[in-house]
């Protein structure tokens, strides 16, 4: 059974619902309202909750500010527990993005350079961080390509 801990923040209306394992890899999330929370279930489960104002997920913890309606202290432990029973129950915090796996076309294209034994290629795409010359075939080896 999945426990959250609460943590207040340095902003008195933003309040912390820690995890004892991360839940998200390497990625932060903002939503600020439930449209946003689309890839979401949980986000947008919070949003029916007329108190939140926006929702940051990030490494082990959910943070939600709140409008002023509200004090924490009367309703953050309801909060968590429906966190809980949401994890608890089989509830997915975030979607995987299905875009971002998705292949995307490449462009590739030739140019002329002001040497006419020479073709520059264009690509629409990061090939590498770092710009490479190969002046023969055998400085290719690292580069596949």
């Amino acid at each position: 059974m999945l426990k959250i801990k609460i943590k207040e923040t340095q902003n008195p209306t933003i309040l912390k619902f820690e995890f004892p394992d991360f839940i998200t890899q390497n990625e932060n999330f903002e939503f600020k309202n439930i449209d946003e929370a689309k890839n979401a279930p949980l986000v947008q489960q919070l949003f029916y909750l007329p108190f939140v104002k926006s929702v940051y997920i990030s490494g082990n913890f959910i943070a939600i500010e709140r409008y002023n309606i509200v004090e924490w202290k009367d309703v953050q432990e309801d909060v968590a527990e429906q966190i809980e029973d949401f994890v608890n129950n089989g509830g997915i915090i975030i979607k995987a993005d299905e875009n971002k796996n998705k292949k995307q076309p490449i462009t590739v294209y030739g140019e002329m350079t002001p040497n006419p034994a020479t073709l520059k290629f264009v690509i629409n795409k990061m090939v590498t961080k770092t710009a490479m010359e190969f002046k023969n075939i055998d400085e290719t080896k690292p580069s596949p390509l």
